[in-house]
């Protein structure tokens, strides 16, 4: 073995043969690989030693490849060479990918899926609607619904919030405001999302009276959805209600972190109160 096989696996001189080289020495090996680099120099160990033969040393080289590639393309053509990988591993991949902000490369996982048949649980479907969502890819969003739909996961509170987002990415936000009134129990992730989707349509009324109805909710508004009313009020002029929605923050005690001050901010100074918007600006920066 070299010298280079040698370090990269932490095996003891051989002369020339991979006899020492065994399944424990290469978990250990994988367990232990930093860089890209040093998985390549292991995946060809696996390789010369025939181990690959063993699925569970790909999975195990597909996991470490999320954690230490920057790209992720490694790991994804590692995860290609697995045969019929299961659900559990998959969606891994998935959370992993959609976590990395890679939309195009969930997908592929999703096909790869698909295509070998391998079994979709209530943990996929939201990686995957997340990625629909970010790369505005509408049909395969709609595909997914209806594998939701035949799979009887569409009353699961996580893919339904799935769905809003998809939808309200892709611009169909009726279809996204259809989703969110079947809803039974709505979380804040959920009239964040939609409350959201409204105001990236310019729809601002909607923006507005959803709001109120969150505030006669049993849901209390969080600081995100606060900055989100506060950026319709600016983008619609309307600094009437956004001068109320400064007094309910007031009235009802929420902390005032930077991203909400800056929120207020841009309101004002949308709405033409720059001296006033100066005022809260001077007061961040103290």
């Amino acid at each position: 073995m070299s010298s280079l096989t040698h370090t990269t696996l932490g095996l003891p001189p051989s002369p020339g043969t991979t006899s020492y080289i065994t399944p424990t020495t290469i978990f250990t090996a994988l367990s232990s690989s930093t860089t890209t680099a040093h998985l390549k120099q292991v995946h060809a160990q696996i390789l010369r030693s025939k181990l690959d033969r063993s699925s569970s040393f790909l999975l195990k080289l597909v996991l470490a490849s999320c954690v230490v590639s920057p790209s992720l393309d490694y790991a994804l053509s590692v995860f290609n060479l697995v045969s019929n990988p299961d659900t559990l591993l998959s969606n891994k991949f998935l959370r992993e990918f959609s976590r990395r902000g890679s939309p195009g490369k969930t997908l592929l996982v999703y096909e790869k899926m698909r295509k070998e048949g391998v079994g979709v649980d209530r943990f996929s479907f939201p990686a995957i609607l997340k990625a629909a969502s970010k790369a505005s890819a509408l049909a395969e969003g709609m595909e997914v619904h209806g594998v939701a739909t035949k799979l009887g996961f569409c009353t699961d509170p996580f893919v339904e919030t799935g769905l809003i987002r998809m939808y309200a990415g892709c611009g169909r936000i009726m279809e996204a405001r259809v989703v969110f009134d079947k809803m039974s129990n709505r979380d804040i992730v959920a009239w964040s999302i939609m409350i959201d989707g409204y105001c990236q349509s310019g729809l601002f009324d909607k923006v507005f009276d959803l709001f109120e109805e969150l505030k006669n909710s049993n849901i209390e508004p969080d600081g995100m959805i606060l900055s989100i009313i506060l950026s319709a009020c600016g983008r619609a002029g309307n600094l009437s209600y956004g001068k109320a929605v400064h007094d309910f923050i007031i009235e009802n005690n929420f902390a005032v972190d930077s991203r909400l001050q800056s929120a207020l901010v841009a309101m004002y100074a949308s709405c033409g109160l720059m001296d006033f918007a100066q005022e809260l600006f001077n007061k961040m920066i103290t």
